[in-house]
């Protein structure tokens, strides 16, 4: 019994013995695997810089492609082992000017958890601080993080509420450095306080509304929409037609200038656009009315089938009471803006107004 319990003990001890030894060896295979992997050029380059020590960390395939690529700093080594590599194309020379400009490796593996857009922005600016909880936010822009900060300082909004509300432009007044943009052949183009047109601009291919008893014209995919839009209300029981649609810049300065004379420019701003800051200019823009309603261009029945019906034919709500703020305008029912069905469908579901869908979904930063 004794010999058998000793000859146990014994097994036990080779074992234990036996588990040492293969993860001694597997320690050695891992350290000198490390080596190994390293390629031919690095190790030239690592043996010459007399840099044997980074050895003793795990491979650094940053390291590696940085050795590669002639690129290498030895200023530079502690951060190479750090910074986890990435396949963008430029991802070395990135690197090299990001810790020219002075960021360390943590500021660098977060940097590329931004946008490349973002990224490339990054390399023409001084060293940014504080940009890392903006990671996540799709619409975040380097450009303007200053500008996120006094925002966030001043209003208390969340993260994401203070993004969108900057990038829109409402941590400045109305009207101020308003961008000229030419809208083209572009459908979703948003032209508001803070985006106009030149006083040339004209549509093309534009349609007379096949409703319209002033010569009221859309661009013609909208005027299509537009008369399936009004059937579909007629079909309803709802009598809407169009009073105004496209206007030059000459006739929307023309009632801008009537309402500043008659309200003051203050009050005449929270109603009419500015020439060349309105969606009518775009013919995209079509104001309704309801001939059989006499108090006002509609009726609450009116204005509750507009609101879900409009965008089962491209249009848009623009200007509700709730959006105010953003927009700037007034309450106004019944200017509906056309989208085309799949996006003010997702602009209608979204429950955003279009300033925030826009930046959130088709601007890309």
């Amino acid at each position: 019994m004794k010999r058998k319990r000793r000859r146990i003990k014994k097994q036990f001890l080779i074992l234990i013995i036996i588990i040492i030894i293969l993860l001694g060896a597997l320690v050695l295979f891992r350290n000198k695997g490390s080596e190994k992997e390293y390629s031919e050029i690095a190790r030239e380059i690592i043996k010459k810089e007399k840099i044997q020590e980074v050895y003793k960390e795990d491979y650094s395939q940053t390291l590696d492609e940085v050795l590669k690529n002639d690129a290498f700093n030895i200023a530079y080594l502690d951060e190479y082992l750090n910074i986890t590599f990435n396949n963008d194309s430029e991802f070395i020379t990135k690197i090299n000017k990001y810790l020219e400009i002075g960021y360390k490796a943590q500021d660098i593996n977060n940097i590329f958890k931004l946008s490349s857009k973002n990224q490339t922005k990054m390399l023409t600016l001084p060293k940014q601080t504080d940009f890392a909880k903006y990671i996540g936010i799709k619409n975040f822009n380097i450009l303007n993080l200053e500008r996120y900060k006094a925002y966030l300082q001043k209003e208390q909004k969340d993260l994401q509420t203070t993004v969108t509300y900057v990038n829109i432009n409402l941590d400045k007044p109305f009207y101020t450095d308003s961008e000229e943009i030419n809208p083209g052949n572009d459908l979703t183009i948003i032209v508001n306080k803070y985006h106009h047109v030149s006083k040339d601009y004209v549509p093309s291919d534009m349609k007379v509304l096949f409703d319209s008893t002033n010569n009221a014209k859309l661009i013609g995919v909208a005027a299509d929409a537009y008369k399936l839009f009004i059937e579909a209300a007629k079909k309803d029981g709802i009598t809407l037609q169009s009073t105004t649609a496209y206007r030059s810049y000459s006739f929307q300065n023309t009632l801008y200038t009537n309402y500043v004379a008659e309200d003051g420019k203050e009050k005449a701003d929270t109603y009419s656009a500015r020439p060349g800051s309105s969606e009518h200019q775009l013919g995209l823009a079509v104001d309704l009315n309801d001939p059989n309603y006499s108090a006002a261009r509609l009726s609450d029945k009116d204005y509750e089938w507009v609101l879900n019906n409009s965008y089962k034919y491209g249009f848009i709500l623009r200007y509700t009471k709730d959006n105010e703020p953003i927009t700037g305008y007034m309450e106004e029912p019944w200017h509906i803006r056309y989208l085309g069905i799949d996006l003010a469908t997702k602009v209608h579901d979204s429950g955003l107004t279009y300033e925030e869908y826009y930046d959130l979904y088709i601007m890309e930063y």
